[in-house]
């Protein structure tokens, strides 16, 4: 049996022919055009745009018809008559490259522009041109024209990094595309053609004569007169010269993103081409005041860029992060500190014993010896000390100038009588996330954590006990613009907001005469508590403090772990500060509210109990309930009549007798017995007994 070839041919031939339509009519997904995500301040300020192509997209509604026009006149007049493929176009360019050969001359219509630029590489060949005709076929049969025009708008490259007209206009002209005159955007329209030769900014004479090449050919094909053409030719073409594409705060940046990407369940590298507008709750006046802060602040002490730093701030009602700074130099030491550095917080950590004591029952009038400890642990002896020779060392400390003045001593008993757990599930119910060692040192904050959860762990103090987790970013909206999250807010009560508040007293001692960071109080003139932290050697110095409307943490430290010149009080203090007063300009001072249940009482400094008259005294806050009712009988003062001969209590005979006033406990309570009744006439009357006379002695 023959085979019929010329039938199979033909069968093949219907084949593939069908099954070429069949894929003409399968639906085309639009190309993909990377669109630039913008991170915005919480007062809309850009504080960066990420990219792979610099884009944002633009409605077709958005671009002006002269401006579109002026697109069609060079690339492709014929745009709304052909169907992808212009026959008149390819006879001419091909007559061009044969005959006049003054530099080759394309064929391809928008369409087809469209499908190489969004589904094909740049390669020139035949296979690669029909492909290009083919998915030019599939666009306009999927497709309106309009679509098309706007994919085109949106996808061409302008140069200097700009992707689409929207982007163009800002980066040539920093305008949107309804404040370009015609003859901006006749320029505007011939860049494509080649940016490095039509860049007003690279080339201006050669930008003028390719705008007067676009208008010509708007005229040619009669969407503008020559009337028209000179009039435009005589507007001006304004450049404020090229802007850097926005890049601030870029340790916030880091968090900001490590957050969205948790929130969208999206990469960092998707994020920064989807278009999306994340808005954050930065306040760059702040953020610039954290900077400057921390940068000047350790030049003097820098070498080789250590040591090194990071200053955290936020709302603690909220939990907004205004300034985020983790380094002083980003691009030379991109390690974020505030995020990763795991260090020693030293007293910093303190407050957390003293809250779980608290909660237990203590009040800050009770007191602790802080004198020579040992504690036995692991067969050891552990002695926890206190460094050089100050007024309290030796006697009994309250808890309020334990803290103050941050004796270690006071903090490890404290520690080890409540036991050790209550001061781990306290840090841990604050925010502490890091491992915490449940071992005596950790009193003295010996286990590692970071700035950043630190702060959060703080923020409780400074809003009546609740706590709003830290954050970065407010709102997200997709590439058109509409919300897709937002954040909802949400606080907990972490912490009875009596105790936070009697915490909070004690931390503002901190700041005054006697505390480990006095003087700051004079540099804020306003209320404001802290504290101060130093590791061993030096090695970590910290500050955390709040006001009412602003909390901030403060770290200093070589990334080598290398000793620094001075500790918490003297590096870290005086930095925070310095910030604070900066960011907090513009807010009136307010005090901490004192909330209900909180009863003021006059005590003893030396015994805790209720002053007397003669006590060393001061007003202390209690919990309702709480405060002391026995009156300190140390400083006990009573008055009595004494013997004058004997100093004690006096019978019915003695004649001379006065007033005295004794501590209690160290007055007399035995009555005098020599004196007693008369026997003589002389005692009767002179009240004492008749003196006797020895005769002198005779001398030579």
């Amino acid at each position: 049996m023959k085979m019929n070839w010329r039938l199979l041919a033909q069968r093949a031939f219907l084949g593939a022919t069908g099954f070429l339509l069949l894929i003409l009519c399968l639906p085309i997904a639009p190309p993909e055009q990377p669109v630039t995500t913008r991170i915005l301040s919480a007062d809309g300020e850009v504080i960066s745009l990420l990219f792979r192509e610099n884009r944002e997209l633009a409605a077709l509604a958005e671009v002006p018809l002269f401006l579109r026009q002026a697109f069609l006149a060079v690339e492709d007049h014929r745009f709304y008559q052909h169907n992808g493929f212009s026959p008149v176009s390819f006879g001419r360019a091909v007559y061009h490259n044969l005959f006049v050969r003054k530099g080759l001359q394309g064929f391809s219509t928008i369409t087809q522009q469209v499908a190489k630029n969004g589904y094909l590489s740049a390669e020139q060949t035949l296979i690669r041109k029909l492909k290009e005709l083919f998915l030019a076929l599939r666009l306009e049969l999927h497709y309106t024209k309009d679509q098309i025009l706007e994919l085109y708008l949106n996808q061409i490259y302008f140069g200097h990094g700009a992707f689409g007209v929207k982007t163009a206009a800002l980066t040539y002209f920093g305008r949107p595309l309804s404040a370009l005159n015609r003859r901006e955007m006749a320029l505007l329209a011939g860049i494509p053609n080649g940016p490095a030769l039509y860049s007003p900014y690279l080339n201006r004479e050669g930008a003028d004569q390719r705008t007067k090449t676009v208008l010509d050919r708007m005229e040619k094909v009669g969407y503008i007169s020559a009337a028209e053409k000179e009039e435009i030719l005589q507007e001006q073409i304004r450049l404020p010269g090229l802007k850097k594409t926005p890049r601030q705060a870029l340790y916030f940046l880091d968090f900001a993103l490590e957050e969205a990407s948790n929130i969208l369940k999206l990469s960092k590298e998707q994020i920064q081409n989807l278009g999306l507008t994340i808005e954050t709750t930065l306040l760059l006046p702040v953020q610039k005041a954290a900077e400057e802060a921390l940068k000047n602040s350790l030049a003097p002490l820098q070498k080789d860029l250590q040591p090194q730093g990071a200053l955290i701030a936020a709302d603690p009602a909220t939990g907004e992060i205004k300034a985020f700074v983790g380094g002083t130099d980003y691009y030379k030491t991109p390690f974020n500190r505030g995020l990763h550095a795991l260090r020693q917080p030293g007293s910093a950590f303190k407050p957390f014993v003293y809250l779980a004591a608290l909660e237990a029952g203590y009040t800050l009038a009770s007191t602790v010896p802080c004198q020579a400890v040992s504690f036995p642990v692991e067969g050891k002896e552990y002695q926890p000390r206190d460094y050089g020779n100050r007024p309290y060392h030796g006697r009994e400390l309250t808890l309020r100038e334990a803290l103050a003045t941050s004796c270690n001593i006071v903090a490890v008993t404290l520690h080890q009588r409540l036991g050790l757990d209550p001061t781990v599930n306290m840090a841990r119910r604050l925010g502490i996330t890091s491992a915490l060692a449940p071992n005596l040192s950790l009193a003295l904050g010996t286990s590692e954590v970071t700035p950043l959860e630190l702060l959060q762990a703080y923020l409780p103090l400074a809003n009546g006990g609740q706590t709003a987790s830290l954050h970065a970013v407010k709102r997200i909206y997709n590439a058109e613009g509409r919300l897709i999250w937002e954040r909802k807010p949400r606080s907990r009560q972490v912490l009875d907001s009596r105790i936070a508040f009697l915490l909070t007293s004690v931390l503002q001692d901190t700041l005054g005469p006697g505390g480990t960071a006095s003087g700051l109080r004079a540099t804020l003139q306003r209320p404001a508590a802290g504290k101060t932290g130093t590791s061993q050697e030096n090695r970590d110095a910290w500050f955390v403090g709040f006001t009412p409307d602003l909390a901030a943490v403060v770290y200093i430290g070589d990334d080598q772990n290398k000793p620094l010149p001075a500790g918490g009080g003297s590096l870290a203090a005086p930095l925070w500060a310095n910030f604070m007063k900066k960011a907090l300009t513009a807010v009136p001072p307010r005090d901490f509210p004192v909330p209900e249940g909180i009863v003021t009482r006059r005590i003893c400094r030396e015994t805790g109990l209720l002053a007397a008259p003669d006590c060393p005294g001061y007003n202390e806050y209690f919990l309702f309930g709480h405060e002391p009712t026995v009156f300190c009988a140390r400083h006990r003062k009573i008055t009595l009549q004494v013997c004058q001969k004997t100093g004690l209590l006096p019978n019915p005979y003695c004649r001379k007798v006065e007033e005295k006033t004794f501590l209690w406990g160290q007055h007399p309570t035995a009555t005098c017995e020599v004196c007693h009744a008369p026997t003589t006439l002389w005692e009767l009357i002179f009240g004492e007994p008749f003196p006797s006379f020895k005769a002198k002695p005779q001398t030579e």
